[in-house]
């Protein structure tokens, strides 16, 4: 798998989905999924690859999805 869109894509053949609302918005932690993996993916260093704005919004997308999947499972509070 190269993206998280790809991962989510199995996860939700095999019967787990996602709110619509954080499902729409996958994509966006493609590009940090990918960079961590593969560092010159960036085409420079991964640092300069975001600002601030941007990377908060992957940050918290991804606290949500966890969050979300943690209560899926039964770890979550």
């Amino acid at each position: 798998m190269h993206t998280v869109t790809e991962l989510y894509a199995m996860l939700k053949e095999s019967g787990f989905t996602l709110p619509t609302e954080l499902e729409q918005q996958l994509y966006v932690l493609n590009k940090y999924y990918t960079v961590t993996r593969y560092p010159d993916a960036a085409n420079g260093l991964p640092s300069e690859s975001a600002d601030r704005v941007e990377a908060e919004r992957a940050y918290n997308l991804a606290r949500e999805v966890l969050e979300y999947v943690e209560r899926y499972v039964g770890g979550g509070p």
